[in-house]
């Protein structure tokens, strides 16, 4: 639980996913100051309460599959220091860059909800992106090596053999808790490999400026 209490700013087109996030946000500790069901109304409120961290899902309002994606982005851009954490119901590395590229400095988060998979698990997701660090999916750093032409050959070379060995593990659709049994004594070593890959293909290339010291880390649920 945090040792203060962070404003949030809840959105999702469901009312009944709203109320329950908002509990459970309380009882982690978070005060949830505003709500919103569609994109317009989660930038006016946002931008009006200015809270250290906005939840939203990524489609939203059911119209297109980023509308929430692109609340978020806009906020971020007006709001540079404002947390943003995306929840998606699937990944879409196109969806995902569009949040890594906005130019703010505050946290930033892109996860498919069936990774989040405990209360506990998601807090921690929230008090790290509200913190200012960037928590990803690790199947977005896998899929974004595929497609992303600053993954060139260079890029690669740059990596560790360990660094190698867990991104081919990842592609090759190893889970995250095979990966940490094989090669680390814990998770947050995980953790840190996974944020080294990713600024060290420049996947990003804004990230290494967001907030310091908050390092840089990612999501890893097994």
């Amino acid at each position: 639980m945090p040792s203060y209490e962070p404003s949030v700013v809840v959105a999702d087109e469901s009312p009944l996913l709203r109320a329950g996030l908002t509990t459970l946000l309380a009882r982690g500790g978070y005060q949830v100051v505003a709500d919103a069901g569609d994109a317009e109304a989660l930038v006016q409120v946002a931008t009006d309460t200015l809270p250290t961290l906005v939840v939203t899902d990524a489609r939203l309002s059911g119209r297109t599959d980023d509308e929430g994606i692109g609340a978020a982005v806009r906020l971020h851009e007006k709001v540079p220091e404002m947390g943003i954490l995306v929840l998606a119901d699937s990944l879409d590395t196109a969806y995902a860059a569009a949040v890594f590229a906005s130019s703010g400095t505050g946290g930033l988060g892109y996860l498919r909800k069936s990774r989040v998979r405990t209360i506990p698990h998601f807090l921690d997701v929230i008090g790290r992106v509200s913190s200012g660090e960037v928590v990803v999916d690790p199947e977005v750093i896998s899929r974004m090596v595929e497609t992303s032409p600053d993954a060139d050959g260079d890029a690669m070379a740059r990596l560790s053999m360990r660094q190698s060995e867990v991104l081919g593990l990842i592609q090759a659709g190893f889970p995250d808790r095979a990966i940490i049994s094989k090669l680390f004594s814990g998770r947050r070593q995980f953790e840190r490999c996974l944020s080294e890959i990713f600024l060290a293909l420049g996947l990003s290339g804004d990230v290494e400026h967001r907030r310091t010291p908050t390092p840089l880390t990612h999501l890893a649920s097994g």
